[in-house]
């Protein structure tokens, strides 16, 4: 009797334990790529005043932006250029992406 009980014991941890584990792994670890989400986006300058530069989006002309930036002395107006969040680079020819990519 005594064995019953203990086996019924175990069986039940178990079973509580077994049910606890795929709550421990519910969360999702940040490393690698699954922690980068970096949004780019092709733009023209459309001018330049000191560190703020206006951009329009490549695909949407009624889209524009004015922000920002340390390296606005960089640019001139008509600049092909690529926004990856806070950071603005030129676009050179290599440089290719999908219409998927451009969210502004």
């Amino acid at each position: 009797m005594k064995i019953v009980k203990m086996s019924k014991t175990v069986l039940i941890c178990v079973s509580l334990l077994g049910l606890a584990i795929p709550c421990l792994a519910n969360e999702i670890p940040v490393s690698g790529n699954n922690g980068r989400n970096i949004q780019q986006e092709e733009a023209t300058v459309v001018s330049v005043d000191k560190n703020n530069v206006t951009l329009e989006a490549a695909g949407d002309k009624d889209k524009k932006l004015t922000a920002q930036f340390s390296n606005a002395a960089e640019f001139k107006a008509g600049d092909k250029v690529i926004l990856r969040g806070n950071t603005l680079t030129k676009a050179s020819s290599d440089t290719k992406t999908t219409p998927t990519d451009n969210k502004m």
